[in-house]
């Protein structure tokens, strides 16, 4: 199983990305944690010593406003990457890691000060795989996956002819998420809410102390809740009845999200497995 960490952060809050870089240590923390001594550079395509990634970035001066570095062995380029990036379309900074499974599980080595960042708008931790299908809408990709889709839903994909095709409808699926303006609208089993991230979808914190299933704990600025004791992987059963839940619970008062109710997602009747 291979996690992915999503950390979405309000806009502007490191205008120079190695900021946030160098906040996390993250040059320590792939050395001391995945035991790596090089990385691959996504902008420049090159394997660079680890302790001279933040000076040799610096230096060139490209893309100050990202980063994005991949593993030095072959064998595991693309399934592997940490990456920041603004969101400029939707009013907000993320930070992703994928693969680094070590790095993501022994976070409290390294996140503290993120965690705490005054900027902090949400995280979530997931398991990659159950990620991407639920929220690959390419009919093509399910297939070449082994993945049935008979039953699940298609739309058109909205564009004009010849691009015009129809894709899988992704909004039946628990786990499917979509950007909206200041945040991203999906769950996870265990999420860090920021102070903004209420704001952002019309929360009252309290309400998430008012349902039994869900654990809250209060980390300084941050709100951790838990629905689950390990990161979803399954669209059926309780695990997809809790992700609906969590789902209607953090983002039924946005004004951003389309169906308060969520009425697709738990009207669709999934196939018993």
């Amino acid at each position: 199983m291979s996690l992915k960490l999503n950390i979405s952060f309000l806009p502007n809050q490191f205008p120079r990305a190695l900021t946030l870089w160098e906040l996390a240590d993250f040059s320590r923390a792939l050395m001391n944690i995945e035991g790596l001594t090089r990385l691959i550079n996504i902008d420049t395509c090159r394997t660079i010593k680890i302790e001279n990634f933040v000076k040799s970035k610096d230096k060139v001066g490209t893309r100050p406003q990202t980063f994005s570095i991949d593993h030095p062995q072959n064998v595991k380029s693309f399934s592997h990457g940490l990456s920041f990036m603004p969101m400029s379309d939707w009013d907000f900074d993320q930070l992703l890691i994928w693969g680094f499974d070590e790095l993501i599980k022994q976070r409290e080595l390294w996140w503290r000060s993120v965690l705490q960042h005054p900027g902090l708008l949400m995280v979530r931790v997931m398991q990659e795989d159950y990620d991407i299908q639920q929220n690959m809408d390419d009919i093509r990709y399910h297939e070449s996956e082994g993945w049935n889709h008979a039953h699940l839903p298609k739309i058109s994909n909205g564009k004009p002819p010849p691009i015009d095709e129809m894709v899988v409808d992704t909004r039946v699926n628990p786990g499917h998420w979509r950007f909206k303006p200041g945040y991203i609208e999906g769950v996870s089993s265990e999420m860090w809410l920021g102070q903004h991230f209420f704001k952002h979808v019309g929360l009252d914190k309290q309400a998430l102390y008012d349902v039994d299933w869900l654990e809250v704990t209060e980390l300084g600025n941050v709100t951790h809740i838990r629905a689950y004791h390990k990161p979803f992987d399954s669209d059926v059963g309780e695990q997809r009845e809790l992700q609906i839940k969590l789902r209607k619970l953090l983002f039924g008062q946005s004004p951003h999200t389309d169906d308060p109710e969520f009425k697709l997602l738990s009207q669709f009747q999934p196939p018993v497995r």
